[in-house]
């Protein structure tokens, strides 16, 4: 069986790089005697080692470089532990620095930079957004479980977020330009939205409001977050928050995704890092998606999704830094050739082809609630595996109006008929051993077995259909059964 795979490695570790000033940075850190300590960034969900020092016997150990560090959130880390975070926001703050400061194994750690004021601001930040937290968090279970310290709670629970505004505000005002302002706007929630003018005696006002509150947080969701600032993606705040939205605040439908994803990857473009990382993030994310959405009509995966961004960003040129890449864009050229006919909700392209009897049927002939549309290979292992469990599951439904039209990819007749007998496939099976359909293309028969499943207008429904999501679609749309969960592909 043919497989063609496509893969796109995005490595985002800063663009900022290179200033012959460089970094020195002097960490001691007491109590660690001839160690190695590592030097790390964050770079979304990941961590990537930058530097490595060792420790001399008074635990004093030196990072330095001719090159400048990329503006990011780094880290200190030895063996498994991590011992602090630091920034670094621009080429005039990479000469500091850390005190791990621990005077015996029972007394608490102490963190100390000298000659960086932005880094004892952002430990001061982290330290007080800590403590709000934790009490909010132990006002919420007080409430939980004495329900008369509810209004006491929500009073103080208002005051926390006042001066957590207040802090913050403060923060960004003072470091304006510094990785630490951008930083502490960014983790601060969306603007409230006003309160909706809907009449209280509605008879739809709680889902009226449900409604714009969701939409009003959708649309202002990134409001706190610069995307001019490319420094962010070298922080864990960037990506959670980027994923977040897609994940939670976008519904998994090609069409709504698509227009989010036009919408974000314009606010991206304010920097040119920052539009590299979104839209390889988004491609790499929907070119691996696997999850369906099953609605009352269509069985939807996102490869229409995949088709949008190459179409509309790889191949239209806005992707400067993957035209590099020739392998990469003759397989994205490949994809959308193999993809384009063939996406759920448009109507499948009619096939002509030649019957075991040598007469001719098209795809069309057949007037049925549902076809099923098969590629399939006598020499492919899956197929000889999978073909006989459909037609089992075409047993079930061919009198609720289930029809198959089966087509057999190779030219070996007295073959492929053996394999017709033996299974005993009585729907109709038919070949085209000269290819003049190009099915090949249109139906991205690439590999094999290929299955398309089509409502009575011959829309494709669903695509990429194996056995057991046939049955669970058979069931939910002819039998009116309910889905256990959405199907994979």
């Amino acid at each position: 069986m043919l497989k063609v795979w496509i893969t796109v490695l995005v490595v985002f570790l800063g663009a900022y790089m290179a200033n012959a000033q460089g970094y020195h940075i002097t960490v001691q850190v007491d109590g660690l005697r001839d160690s190695t300590v590592l030097l790390a960034v964050y770079s979304g969900a990941n961590k990537y080692a930058r530097d490595t020092a060792k420790t001399d016997s008074k635990g004093r150990a030196v990072f330095t470089n001719n090159t400048s560090l990329a503006g990011g959130m780094y880290m200190l880390v030895t063996g498994n532990t991590q011992l602090c975070d630091f920034l670094i926001s621009d080429e005039q703050s990479q000469q500091f620095t850390i005190h791990y400061k621990k005077t015996d194994d029972s007394s608490p750690v102490e963190v100390l930079f000298k000659n960086s004021p932005e880094n004892t601001a952002f430990l001061e930040f982290q330290k007080f957004m800590g403590k709000r937290q934790a009490d909010s968090r132990r006002l919420r279970e007080q409430a939980q479980k004495d329900s008369t310290f509810r209004v006491a709670a929500i009073n103080s629970l208002k005051r926390i977020t006042d001066e957590e505004k207040a802090y913050t505000a403060g923060i960004i005002e003072k470091w304006k330009g510094k990785l630490l302002a951008t930083l502490a706007r960014s983790v601060q929630p969306p603007p409230q939205a006003p309160d909706p003018n809907i009449p209280d005696d509605h008879p739809q006002r709680d889902s009226i409001r449900w409604v714009y509150y969701f939409q009003w947080e959708k649309d202002h969701f990134f409001d706190n977050i610069d995307f001019a600032d490319a420094r962010l993606l070298n922080t864990p705040v960037f990506q959670p928050n980027f994923d977040a939205y897609f994940n939670t605040k976008i519904a998994q439908h090609p069409d709504t995704v698509i227009a989010a994803v036009h919408r974000i990857l314009e606010k991206a473009k304010a920097h040119d890092d920052m539009f590299m990382y979104c839209l390889g993030h988004l491609f790499n994310t929907y070119i691996q998606w696997k999850a369906l959405s099953i609605t009352p009509h269509y069985a939807i995966g996102m490869e229409a999704v995949v088709v949008d961004l190459i179409n509309n960003y790889y191949l239209a040129g806005e992707a400067k830094w993957a035209e590099k890449d020739t392998t990469f864009m003759r397989q994205i050229r490949e994809y959308v050739r193999f993809n384009r006919h063939s996406l759920v909700g448009l109507p499948a392209h009619d096939l002509q082809m030649q019957q075991l009897t040598g007469q001719y049927t098209s795809l069309y002939d057949i007037q049925s609630p549902y076809t099923l549309l098969i590629f399939f290979d006598t020499n492919c292992g899956h197929c000889q595996k999978e073909i006989p469990l459909i037609y089992e599951t075409y047993k079930q439904f061919r009198d609720k109006g289930l029809r198959v039209f089966c087509v057999y990819i190779g030219r070996d007749g007295p073959e492929w008929q053996k394999f017709v007998e033996k299974h005993g496939l009585d729907w109709i099976n038919v070949w085209d051993p000269y290819e003049t359909t190009n099915f090949r293309e249109i139906y991205t028969v690439q590999t094999t077995p290929q299955l398309y499943l089509l409502n009575k207008d011959k829309k494709i429904i669903a695509r990429r259909v194996t056995h057991d999501l046939l049955e669970q679609l058979m069931g939910f749309y002819i039998d009116k059964k309910a889905l256990n969960q959405p199907e994979e592909e």
